[in-house]
């Protein structure tokens, strides 16, 4: 989940924060003392730097400054000392244009991640709202309009199509929805948080006011998720600490007591991280009638799924905070199935009181009533009546002094077993992954899985909610063990046939390499005509029938431009059927009756080949 941090740097950043003068010492006049909107941006930014070291050190930041253009300082990274730094050599420009920067974000964010991760959008501003052309207003208009022209668009589609209908005409107006300009935002194109730190106060800044209104009516009118985060305002220490008796607003030796300090934008900034970056905890449980259970994070926290039907009624999911292992498969088994997201399961160390350590079943009673769960039944209780059990030293040994001595590890017993671990060593050295009940007939896996720097970790990969999304593993609901299996019944996946109903040759496209090859592949055997007429237009029909499956119709001109382009670079040397037989070939892959999948591009008969 990268997060992209956008710092406001035009001149209204430089000006001081209001009565902040009387900070300094009275042989300066306290010019020295004077806070800027600028400084207090950056100790925000380091707030943040430092949260996110501390809670979700594996977040991706890239650090944009802008004014009426943007400047990229630090590119994705998780080197936060290298934001840290580059926040030092900062410089300020002109006026504020936010329409550019969100151009500019949803430009950069697609070309590193895509247009299906999640982003966290932080903008750390005054709130100013630009002039001329590029001001915001302009931009909430621009908005307004677009979303009008969409919905006439949509409108008039529909009445068309309601026409055709009466008048029983097979064809039906589509509705063609007009395309934003390149520098136009009317949103992300990817799912995405945006969120605004707003430094100023509302109590005596009606420039701040009236920008507030216009931030938030972006983010209304956008669609975008997001929040403003806006400094609660405190009285000033020096005049009194009875804020009943202090209006909000009267004088200006009255409103003096009500403006922006540093405690509370540190306080916007931390509200800002615990509402973005909140860890899911959860409780991964393992095993049959003697239960493992451990306290784990799920990074990044998984996000409600909402599923759409065939009549357009939306239904929200949550993941619940129970993951129950249900079973395991082999990794070969699985394949590659459709998935919503991924995630890292970390454990959690939890911070057990000296009653739990004492008693087990105390210990599934607390750890039951954290995570949010219902009182322990019957079979819980008696369960962990037979853990502590088990995990009960002997009396009189050596082990019962040893545990007095042994240091803890963040609050954590140093002997008490990992689930997180076990499960990991297990999964890895068995090649296998196990199957996860997420929610109600919502499942996941859980596999060991290797980043490029080779430290391995226990990646949950989310499935789309439902009991038969992997085809060919079936309804997951009725997987059952190897004993359960029929005798003479192959249980393996996929369940093999005896006569293939496809062909063996499949073309893979996976990577870029494949393609290359495949290519390379038709331009060698060109070269070798008349020789290899018959391989050079199987290999021809074989792309082009792989293409075509795909959808992929973009192929077939590029082919056609390769060929025309390798006549002129043949040597003298070629035979003069290998340019006939290209251009040809680049001829037939341009004709539309050549787009059906049943028909074949067959070679042309010349005196070299001797085919006539």
């Amino acid at each position: 989940m990268p997060t992209i941090i956008a710092l406001d740097v035009s001149l209204s950043m430089t000006r001081p924060i209001p009565s902040q003068s009387n900070t300094g010492t009275p042989g300066n006049g306290g010019s020295e003392n004077v806070m800027t909107y600028h400084q207090l941006a950056v100790l925000g930014i380091n707030s943040i730097l430092d949260y996110l070291s501390k809670h979700a050190r594996l977040e991706f930041v890239s650090m944009i400054i802008y004014s009426s253009l943007f400047e990229v300082v630090v590119d994705f990274t998780r080197d936060y000392d290298a934001i840290r730094q580059a926040l030092h050599k900062i410089e300020h420009y002109d006026k504020t244009s936010l329409e550019n920067v969100l151009v500019a974000v949803n430009n950069a964010f697609k070309a590193h991640w895509g247009s299906q991760n999640y982003c966290q959008i932080i903008f750390v501003t005054d709130c100013g709202v630009g002039i001329g052309p590029s001001s915001l207003k302009n931009t909430i208009i621009n908005i307004q309009t677009y979303k009008a022209a969409c919905l006439a668009a949509v409108t008039a589609a529909a009445a068309t199509s309601s026409k055709t209908d009466c008048l029983k005409s097979p064809g039906k107006a589509a509705a063609v929805i007009p395309q934003p300009s390149d520098n136009q935002w009317v949103g992300f194109s990817y799912p995405s948080k945006l969120s605004f730190v707003c430094l100023g106060s509302l109590a005596t800044d009606s420039a701040f006011r009236c920008g507030t209104k216009l931030y938030q009516q972006l983010l209304d009118v956008s669609g975008q998720k997001g929040q403003l985060f806006i400094p609660r305002m405190k009285h000033d220490e020096s005049v009194g600490s009875d804020e009943t008796t202090l209006p909000a607003t009267g004088d200006d030796g009255e409103d003096v007591m009500k403006q922006l300090t540093r405690s509370s934008a540190l306080e916007a900034f931390e509200a800002m991280c615990d509402t973005n970056y909140r860890q899911f905890e959860a409780t991964l449980r393992c095993g049959g009638y003697f239960r493992l259970e451990d306290p784990v994070i799920v990074w990044p926290a998984p996000l409600a799924y909402t599923a759409r039907d065939v009549l357009g009624v939306e239904t929200t999911k949550l993941m619940s905070r129970r993951l129950e292992v249900c079973g395991f498969l082999s990794m070969s088994d699985i394949g590659s199935p459709m998935s919503v997201s991924r995630h890292l399961i970390l454990p959690r160390n939890a911070s057990p009181s000296s009653s739990e350590h004492a008693d087990g079943a105390k210990t599934s009673v607390t750890s039951g009533g954290k995570n949010g769960h219902a009182l322990p039944s019957a079979e819980e209780r008696l369960e962990a009546d037979i853990k502590a059990f088990y995990t009960k030293p002997d009396s009189g040994s050596a082990s019962e002094h040893h545990q007095h001595d042994e240091h803890t590890i963040d609050g954590a017993d140093v002997n008490k077993e990992s689930v997180c671990v076990l499960l990991h060593g297990a999964l890895k050295v068995e090649n296998m992954a196990a199957l996860v009940l997420l929610g109600d007939a919502w499942y996941g896996f859980i596999y060991s899985y290797a980043d490029g720097k080779k430290k391995w970790n226990l990646m949950l990969n989310v499935l789309p909610p439902g009991n038969d999304v992997v085809p060919w593993l079936g309804d997951l609901r009725y997987l059952g063990t190897l004993e359960d299996a029929f005798p003479g019944e192959n249980p393996a996946f996929p369940i093999k046939s005896e006569k293939r109903s496809y062909s063996q040759n499949i073309v893979v496209w996976i990577r870029q390499a494949g393609l290359q090859s495949d290519i390379q592949k038709v331009l060698r055997h060109a070269k070798k005509l008349p020789e290899k007429t018959q391989h050079f237009y199987k290999e021809l029909n074989r792309i082009r029938r792989a293409a075509l499956s795909l959808g992929f119709v973009e192929l077939l001109e590029g082919l056609a431009h390769i060929f025309e382009r390798e006549i002129g670079t043949l040597p003298l040397s070629a035979s003069p059927d290998c340019s006939m037989q290209l251009n040809h070939a680049a001829m037939e892959l341009r004709k539309p009756v050549n787009r059906d999948m049943k028909s074949m591009i067959h070679a042309l008969p010349t005196q070299y080949n001797q085919l006539g």
